[in-house]
């Protein structure tokens, strides 16, 4: 119907107006203050800025100076350019189950496959905090680096994810909470481990005008093709086509870049007071939570002492049958969906040497399901959501 094509929620919030555009545009020609001393005041800490967070992890290997071709542990269950940057620093990714509660690096697992490790990397999936402590137990001393892309201001036991480990790092891409275009900010314990990123850092390339310029435009049209009423009659019908030639989500190969001004200047406009809009989104999670009716679902509920963002969304199905019924019908209603890491075992068994021993990641990536609940959504989104899974006969959609 052409009313649910331009009426289509979509899956993620691409939050890049047209007056970011004209300030990130500023930026560019008129180099904006320290993003590092606002994000100092945010944090309590200093961090140091690249281009995206898979630069920044890139960075903070090479600095630990690990033995080349050495094992970095990893949760299957994460986006595939996480393995990348492992391999580009010349390190292998060792392959960590997660748990089934709260899509994180098992400790249990890790405790088994610890042996060969000599750095770990944990992500907190979808602003979920993962169980710090016993992680840390179990890395044997070894680094410890937590990946903070989907968790902006989730807290641990009180504390701020990324400030409790080795090393972290957070993205500001667009997509990500911030959408800056790109971005990410790296934090360490260390004051002699800072040296050393410092340095690597400073050898990053840095942006030319041109460049700076085609990004920022590009941010802004892809941003705008991701809201209504252009992503059901334009952006949705021929994303795939356009990834394919331009890379849209740019989820393969990176470039090792310094921050961009243009995208260092929006960072500086938002950080700030951006704890409101989070907050807004977690509202918006916990309202999916009380009124959802579905049966022999898994819902993404908070572990004990923990703090999530909820930067997305997941419902757990029992089976790819059922999710993909789901998803098809909610499309079907004018609501977008995401089979998050549909592909991630066959990316990692075809490209990183993933030997199978990974039950639960592999359960997750063919079960669950991302539904809309950002930040940008009206009460009338949300109840229609609501109101589709609920009518959608426990799971088993009608047609």
């Amino acid at each position: 119907m052409i009313k649910n094509k331009i009426g289509l929620i979509p899956r993620y919030n691409w939050d890049y107006e047209l007056s970011d555009l004209v300030k990130a545009y500023k930026g560019i020609f008129d180099v904006p203050p320290n993003a590092e001393d606002i994000l100092e005041k945010v944090f309590g800490n200093k961090p140091i800025l690249t281009a995206s967070g898979r630069t920044s992890l890139y960075v903070i290997l090479k600095s630990l100076n690990l033995p080349e071709r050495s094992y970095v542990g990893v949760p299957l269950f994460c986006c595939s350019v996480v393995f990348d940057a492992i391999r580009q620093a010349n390190l292998i990714p060792r392959f960590i189950d997660i748990n089934l509660d709260d899509y994180n690096l098992s400790a249990s697992d890790l405790e088994k496959k610890k042996g060969d490790l000599s750095a770990t990397v944990v992500v907190h999936m979808f602003g979920h905090p993962a169980d710090m402590d016993s992680i840390s137990l179990s890395t044997n001393n070894s680094p410890l680096i937590e990946d903070c892309a989907q968790s902006l201001f989730s807290k641990y036991k009180g504390q701020n994810t990324g400030f409790l480990s080795t090393a972290s790092f957070f993205s500001f891409r667009s997509g990500k909470y911030i959408s800056a275009g790109e971005g990410s900010a790296i934090f360490m314990r260390e004051a002699h481990l800072g040296e050393t990123i410092k340095k690597h850092v400073e050898t990053l390339a840095e942006w030319s005008i041109g460049k700076e310029l085609l990004h920022s435009t590009a941010t802004y049209i892809k941003s705008t093709l991701y809201k209504r009423p252009w992503y059901g009659t334009l952006g949705y019908p021929i994303g795939m086509r356009i990834d394919r030639k331009l890379n849209l989500t740019a989820k393969t190969g990176f470039t090792l870049n310094k921050i961009a001004n243009g995208d260092r200047t929006i960072l500086n406009n938002r950080i700030s007071t951006f704890a409101e809009k989070v907050n807004k989104q977690k509202e918006n999670a916990l309202y999916l939570l009380k009124n959802i009716r579905l049966e022999n679902i898994s819902l993404p509920y908070e572990r004990k002492d923990c703090w999530s963002n909820y930067y997305q969304f997941v419902i757990r199905f029992q089976d790819s049958k059922q999710r993909d019924r789901m998803a098809d019908y909610l499309f079907k209603k004018g609501i977008d969906t995401a089979k998050y890491l549909d592909e991630i075992i066959d990316v990692a068994r075809d490209n990183y040497d993933y030997s199978g021993d990974c039950p639960n990641a592999e359960l997750c990536s063919k079960t669950v399901l991302v539904i809309p609940n950002h930040y940008t959504l009206s009460k009338q989104d949300l109840d229609h959501i609501i109101n589709c899974l609920n009518s959608s006969n426990s799971g088993n959609p009608m047609h």
